[in-house]
């Protein structure tokens, strides 16, 4: 596949607030930041900042080259819990202590995954630890976030 082209969305995992316990490792899908999105973030929110949109610039810069802009990976890890959790996802609760520690270069095509922190099963409530790698596997990006999940439907026995 070209970087050009989206990756086509993952299986559903069907994850429930039943089946995970904490400790629990997800891969996520891969942020693949390539020029096209970059560009498209670029013009959504106006973050038109030259090491992320001009070449000769950012070649001139410590990075050496053009970097996604740092919500960039963050949105995409968040879009692709809809994948991971399906209808079981209610709504996202918080973003907390989101640590930016390296540069993802426009291009690249970067793993991420989640583990479960805690798990309140009376309230729905979880809060995950998120990292994002860059294509050596160093962690560069890394936080915390809050989902609320649906409990499962009582199961019936068809009488």
């Amino acid at each position: 596949m070209s970087k050009s082209e989206a990756s086509p969305p993952p299986p559903q995992s069907n994850k429930t607030l039943e089946s995970i316990k904490p400790g629990d490792r997800i891969t996520l899908p891969d942020i693949d930041c390539r020029d096209a999105a970059i560009a498209t973030h670029a013009e959504l929110f106006d973050a038109r900042h030259p090491i992320h949109t001009d070449e000769a610039y950012a070649r001139k810069t410590s990075f050496g080259q053009r970097i996604a802009h740092g919500p960039f990976p963050v949105a995409a890890v968040l879009a692709s819990l809809g994948e991971v959790f399906g209808e079981t996802l209610i709504a996202l609760t918080e973003i907390g202590n989101w640590r930016f520690l390296r540069p993802i270069p426009v291009g690249a095509k970067v793993p991420s995954e989640m583990s479960f922190l805690t798990i309140d099963r009376t309230t729905g409530r979880v809060c995950m630890d998120v990292r994002i790698f860059d294509e050596s596997g160093n962690i560069a990006q890394a936080g915390e976030v809050g989902l609320l999940l649906r409990r499962a439907k009582p199961k019936t026995d068809g009488r």
